[in-house]
C-alpha cells in the first residue's frame, strides 16, 4: 500500500471515529440512523475507490502490455497496412496515458457543491460537533 493510499485510508478511518464520538456526544437519539448511514457511504465509497484504482492498475499493465504487442508487430506489416495501423496504435498509446496520468488536484474544483449528499451531511455533523466544543471552551 502507498503512503498516499495509507494517509487516505486513516483520515477515511478518522472520520468515521469522529462520527462515532459525535453521535454519543449527541445521545444516541434520533440522529443515529443518518449518523450509521454516512457512515456507511462513506466506509463503502472508500472500498468502491480501493476497487477501482487496483482494477485500473491491472487494466494499466495488460492495455500497455498490448500496445507493446501491436508496436512490435509492425515490423512484420506491409507498408500499406503500417500506414493504416501506426496510427491507431498512437491513438491508443495516447488515450492510455491520458487515461492513466495522475491528475492535478490543485486544477479540479472539489467544494461542497460538488460533494455527495453524505458528504455534506458528515461536514454538517463534524461542524456541530466543533461548534458546541468551542462554545463549551
Amino acid at each position: 500500500m502507498t503512503t498516499q493510499a495509507m494517509c487516505e485510508e486513516r483520515m477515511v478511518f478518522l472520520v468515521r471515529n469522529a462520527l462515532l464520538v459525535a453521535e454519543q456526544e449527541m445521545g444516541g437519539g434520533d440522529q443515529w440512523p443518518v449518523v450509521k448511514d454516512t457512515i456507511y457511504k462513506i466506509m463503502k465509497d472508500w472500498e468502491d475507490l480501493k476497487t477501482e484504482r487496483n482494477v485500473d492498475a491491472e487494466l494499466k499493465i495488460h492495455l500497455y502490455e498490448q500496445i507493446q504487442m501491436m508496436e512490435s508487430g509492425l515490423d512484420e506489416c506491409s507498408p500499406e497496412t503500417r500506414a493504416l495501423v501506426e496510427p491507431k496504435i498512437c491513438e491508443w498509446r495516447e488515450i492510455c496515458d491520458a487515461y492513466f496520468s495522475d491528475v492535478d488536484r490543485e486544477a479540479v474544483e472539489t467544494g461542497d457543491d460538488y460533494s455527495a449528499p453524505h458528504i455534506r451531511r458528515m461536514n454538517a455533523i463534524l461542524d456541530t460537533m466543533e461548534d458546541d466544543h468551542a462554545a463549551e471552551s
